[in-house]
């Protein structure tokens, strides 16, 4: 009995914080998410990007194509209703996000320039659309500011990663949230009130200039779910007493 105790005390803590999965790698040749990339922000801005089947990290990714026009590039999704990614940003539990990046060469594309090469961060951005009733609607956002380095200029796939504390009381270190003060709007609020996931490869605070860009995104991976503190109680619950 003692062995089957201690089976369980190793086996159901894993269980207990298991995550759930939402993958887009795009070997579909589908988009169930509504990816696309960006030039502002997504209440007023028309996306970019076509499905390329090949040359992805490895087959399919999602291309920009050139030229693409923007100050703060970013791969951004605002999931439909009953979609898989709508369903983890609407759990209130949120755990990871990352992403697969790559910056292709355009000097050879017609009218391409001018060109941004400065190094700088990927930045992960998560946002709310819908709690100030306005038109166009006002962005609530909180986005990371000590995210891994992005290379200047062009880059092959590289892999960028996010932890997303949303059970943090407030406002977690390495994450900046930016509401109208008026609202007196909390981490907690965004984390249960999320419309929308963006990845940037440059900090959308730097100062830019509205600039020339193709890009690719691939494995687009982010993980939500409750710790399941029941099963772990009802494990001991049905070890009878020696």
């Amino acid at each position: 009995m003692s062995r089957l105790l201690a089976a369980l005390l190793l086996a159901l803590p894993a269980a207990a914080v298991q995550a759930t999965q939402v993958v887009d790698d795009f070997e579909s040749g589908t988009d169930p998410n509504n990816w696309s990339w960006l030039s502002g922000s997504p209440s007023d801005v028309i996306g970019n990007g076509v499905i390329q089947t090949e040359g992805g990290n490895p087959g399919a990714w999602f291309d920009s194509t050139a030229p693409y026009f923007a100050g703060h590039p970013n791969f951004t999704a605002v999931p439909a209703a009953g979609s898989p990614l709508r369903a983890a940003l609407d759990s209130g539990s949120l755990h990871s996000a990352s992403i697969d990046m790559q910056r292709l060469d355009t000097s050879s594309v017609a009218n391409c320039h001018p060109v941004y090469d400065l190094p700088s961060t990927f930045t992960l951005q998560l946002f709310d659309l819908h709690t100030v009733g306005s038109d166009p609607p006002t962005q609530i956002e909180a986005h990371t500011t000590d995210g891994p380095a992005s290379p200047a200029g062009t880059f092959a796939w590289t892999p960028a990663s996010f932890t997303i504390p949303s059970d943090a009381t407030d406002v977690p270190p390495g994450w900046v949230l930016n509401a109208p003060p008026e609202l007196n709007y909390t981490w907690t609020d965004l984390m249960h009130n999320i419309d929308g996931i963006a990845f940037f490869p440059i900090s959308p605070e730097e100062i830019t200039f509205d600039s020339c860009w193709e890009l690719g995104a691939d494995n687009v991976d982010v993980s939500y779910g409750e710790a399941d503190d029941a099963i772990f109680a009802d494990g001991f619950d049905i070890i009878p007493a020696d």
